[in-house]
């Protein structure tokens, strides 16, 4: 399986690495045929660049070890194609303060390498785009689905951002695959129905009061990974992002990197929100784990705008945006 056209959209189409930059790569010991693949692609065009290996951790979201988060905070580029998460970690949010730009690739897979990592990031950036626009008109955002969804909370735009696939700029930051229009989200209340979640079998129920999980019933067993963490680390039962899948090339596998980019599907995730709000906030909320649940088949108001009906982008009706 070829894997070189993957590297090459991460290195030159989405982070766009100069010739006299130093890029770090971190490891936590992902697919090794992906890492050689991409450490080749940036050696071929970098000034420089390092290879930073440390174990697996526990949960998506902890924090990386100290002379990652250095190497990642003084590098010009950094790429994180690991096992577990470290998008929402403050080793990332630091980096991108001190002015690096990077991509992270939790869990990145063959499979998705070759097909929604390169999709045409212009199509995505103008829907992310048109997204973000309407958020920024909207002070409420309603989800229901099939199975049970019923969620709305309140918007600040300033919590949100775009992820396009397009990071040029310094301190810039992208999830790759991209894909979403996402952020923290304020006063969130109603019930969440897991319909995609690899924490909780699909029909959990949870109850969510002022932005906290207060419930949580399972269809079967009594407790699963997700209620575990809700009573052992604190900050879990935070409601910590509503995101928007924007990336028309992705589709449902079961791995929520893609799952959660999928035009037509939306995501709502517990635990850390430290990329989303400031320090000082007193909404922001640390945690070691940041967890996203896919909505699927969901029907979202923006105010009184409808901008999914049961997964259709409407709102994309008559733009001439391709899909």
């Amino acid at each position: 399986m070829a894997l070189q056209a993957g590297a090459e959209t991460i290195v030159d189409q989405c982070l766009n690495i100069q010739d006299d930059e130093h890029v770090v790569v971190v490891d936590d010991g992902n697919d090794p045929d992906l890492l050689e693949t991409l450490l080749d692609a940036v050696q071929r065009v970098a000034g420089s660049h390092d290879r930073l290996e440390y174990m697996e951790p526990e949960h998506h979201g902890m924090e990386p070890p100290q002379h990652v988060a250095d190497a990642m905070r003084e590098a010009d580029v950094f790429i994180a194609p690991t096992t577990k998460s470290i998008s929402h970690t403050r080793a990332r949010v630091k980096a991108c303060e001190s002015g690096a730009r990077g991509a992270t690739l939790p869990g990145i897979t063959k499979q998705i390498w070759n097909t929604s990592l390169q999709a045409d990031y212009t199509a995505v950036k103008q829907i992310s785009e048109r997204v973000y626009e309407r958020l920024a008109e909207t002070d409420t955002v309603r989800i229901t689905t099939p199975s049970g969804t019923d969620l709305s909370f309140d918007v600040n735009i300033d919590y949100f951002h775009t992820d396009t696939g397009i990071i040029h700029e310094p301190g810039a930051f992208g999830n790759l695959p991209a894909g979403e229009a996402d952020g923290g989200v304020v006063n969130a209340n109603g019930t969440l129905v897991v319909d995609h979640f690899p924490f909780a079998p699909a029909g959990t129920v949870i109850e969510i009061r002022e932005s906290e999980a207060v419930a949580v019933q399972h269809p079967e067993s009594k407790e699963s990974e997700l209620s575990e963490a809700f009573d052992a680390i604190a900050g879990a039962r935070n409601v910590a992002e509503f995101g928007f899948g924007t990336n028309p090339e992705a589709s449902l596998i079961g791995n929520v990197l893609q799952d959660e980019k999928v035009l037509g599907t939306v995501h709502v995730a517990f635990g850390d929100n430290t990329s989303y709000i400031p320090d000082g906030d007193s909404r922001q909320v640390a945690c070691d784990i940041h967890w996203d649940t896919v909505c699927e088949d969901a029907t979202v108001l923006f105010d009184e705008e409808k901008l999914l009906d049961h997964g259709e982008p409407v709102f994309l009706q008559g733009t001439g945006i391709s899909t």
